[in-house]
């Protein structure tokens, strides 16, 4: 078990230069800091092949797809965060590879209604603020939603209930910080914080989906 695992690390380490090279060429002039996609990838693949190991039906498939599907989700969170946008060339193209993934383990149904559903809730939620929600994060809700739903009704749930819940918590986090630097007379210190939704999208997508994979 321990071999696989550490070839799903060095996998993940390599799905992670990746996904730093590819938020690279959104971000424009900012820099995706080295370091931080790898050990995050590298992580994420290892502990996603130990959860597989350890579930009742583990997937030959599973190592492959895992990095595919963190190299995916790591470029998303650091374009987002870096330059506040989720690119079409990225949430669009991952939805439809997750529904080819769908298909050929049997779950297409499944993916393509959370998909839809959790599309369809965050398209409202845009509509009524636009403000709050992008439309890069409705189209990403396809992608996100159909890939919890393949880990169950349960999964799907948790996930759609888990973003908004770290995304506000970041957000009372940062107004905190940023009310402490402005009481400290920090000049160049926000009024209010604006961060991206799509790091919570992503986190919590993968925290269900990992979740399903425990025994």
């Amino acid at each position: 078990m321990w071999w696989l695992i550490s070839v799903g690390a060095i996998a993940g380490a390599g799905a992670g230069w990746c996904a730093r090279r590819t938020a690279s060429t959104f971000v424009g002039n900012r820099t995706v800091r080295c370091g931080w996609c790898e050990s995050l990838c590298a992580a994420g693949v290892a502990v996603t092949v130990w959860c597989g190991v350890l579930g009742r039906d583990p997937e030959p498939a599973l190592l492959p797809v895992a990095a595919l599907f963190w190299w995916w989700c790591v470029s998303l969170v650091a374009t987002d965060w870096c330059a506040r946008r989720l690119p079409n060339a990225l949430t669009l193209p991952g939805f439809a590879v997750i529904v080819v993934l769908a298909c050929a383990a049997g779950r297409a149904p499944a993916a393509l209604v959370g998909g839809a559903l959790l599309a369809t809730v965050y398209l409202g939620l845009h509509l009524c603020a636009p403000r709050s929600l992008g439309a890069g994060d409705v189209k990403l809700a396809l992608g996100v939603g159909a890939a919890a739903a393949m880990g169950g009704g349960g999964a799907w749930v948790w996930a759609a209930l888990l973003a908004p819940t770290f995304t506000a918590a970041a957000g009372c986090v940062a107004l905190v910080r940023a009310r402490w630097r402005r009481s400290r007379s920090t000049p160049d210190a926000p009024s209010s914080p604006n961060l991206p939704h799509g790091p919570a999208m992503c986190a919590a997508t993968v925290l269900a989906l990992l979740a399903t994979h425990l025994p």
